[in-house]
């Protein structure tokens, strides 16, 4: 069986559901000025330093979610996420659609998600990862699960150990540290929706 470390070698991109892994979960409604119910979300800012550190190593990011939010796209557009499908319960098709775009096999794929909605890619992929409150029945078809829960840096606490087993970390840090570091330019960001919205 392969460790930790073997697995995340081999990962190629890195793919992430949205609610319960990058937020805390929680819808947040509120009454706009138009009179409308909206939302708004809380992301975690080390996430989006692990997706442009990924980027740096020149690993592409991706969201699949089954909810559909503009909040969503604009924190992806910001960060140069890949590609971004919403609306997406059944994450099979775009899971697909992203290993033929990106011409990989499904062991160089790294997947974070935190319910049972997520399995039937938590169960294919090279690198499975739920965050520490994922539900007890993800947990158990997960590689690794990290120390911190959803909304609290999971993306970035896979970042850091995709990067480290694949030797980028020790120069990105070096990097920094002499403050050379240089953002690479964002991927454009592609968007999917299953009612084909924008």
């Amino acid at each position: 069986m392969d460790t930790i470390i073997e697995r995340a070698k081999k990962i190629k991109i890195l793919i992430t559901d949205v609610d319960g892994v990058l937020t805390d979960g929680k819808v947040n409604l509120f009454f706009n000025a138009a009179g409308e119910i909206d939302e708004f979300t809380s992301f975690a800012a080390i996430d989006g330093l692990g997706t442009l550190f990924l980027n740096h190593a020149g690993i592409p990011s991706a969201i699949i979610t089954g909810r559909n939010h503009a909040t969503t796209a604009q924190r992806a557009k910001g960060l140069g996420v890949k590609y971004i499908y919403q609306g997406f319960l059944d994450k099979t098709g775009p899971f697909k659609d992203i290993l033929d775009k990106e011409n990989i096999k499904p062991e160089q794929v790294a997947y974070l998600g935190d319910d049972i909605i997520d399995l039937p890619l938590l169960s294919v992929v090279g690198l499975a990862v739920c965050p520490a409150d994922a539900r007890p029945e993800t947990k158990k078809y997960c590689h690794y699960i990290t120390a911190c829960g959803g909304g609290e840096g999971v993306l970035r606490e896979t970042a850091d150990l995709i990067l480290k087993a694949q030797g980028f970390w020790e120069d990105l840090e070096l990097q920094i540290k002499e403050d050379k570091w240089k953002r690479k330019k964002k991927a454009e960001t592609q968007i999917f929706t299953r009612d084909g919205s924008r």
